[in-house]
């Protein structure tokens, strides 16, 4: 497969896992970019996987890449100055207050979602973050739709473990 097919079949695909991840079209676009910057600096390696495979490395990397954003310094900064500046869309006192406190609860269950073990973490994000289907994630997962289902739940379980610990729920 040529790179310019992967770009125009997977571009809509990478836009919207970065979009996601980042909630800001300017961002994701520049993060796709670098995706495929990484992804041609290594096509020779890749030219030799399936379809399939090239399409889930693209989007390891688009992840990767989002995870490196929002772990960045930059990301912090920029987010603090969006919330000062737009304190004045909030009516009241309280509701800024309670979408701080659901923003930063889903925060950190995104990155406790991270910390699991393989293939939990994959597949959570895939199916919660990503919201992809079950039959989706069985797709680039290479597995059957039942293996799947048993997979997210165990997963669930010990992501709710972790989290009743922690008292976040």
């Amino acid at each position: 497969m040529k790179f310019e097919e992967i770009v125009n079949k997977y571009t809509n695909l990478a836009y919207k896992i970065a979009i996601d991840m980042t909630s800001s079209p300017e961002d994701s676009q520049d993060l796709v970019q670098e995706a495929y910057l990484s992804l041609y600096s290594h096509f020779k390696e890749y030219k030799k996987l399936q379809e399939n495979e090239i399409k889930n490395m693209l989007c390891k990397i688009v992840l990767n890449k989002c995870k490196d954003y929002l772990k960045s310094a930059r990301r912090k900064e920029s987010t603090v100055l969006e919330e000062i500046s737009n304190i004045e869309d909030f009516n009241l006192q309280e509701d800024f207050v309670e979408e701080l406190m659901i923003q930063d609860r889903n925060d950190i269950v995104r990155a406790k979602i991270e910390q699991l073990n393989n293939p939990y973490n994959r597949l959570l994000t895939q199916y919660y973050i990503e919201e992809y289907s079950i039959s989706e994630i069985a797709k680039m997962e290479n597995t059957t739709i039942g293996t799947v289902k048993v997979q997210l739940t165990r997963g669930k379980k010990i992501l709710k473990e972790i989290l009743g610990k922690e008292q976040i729920l």
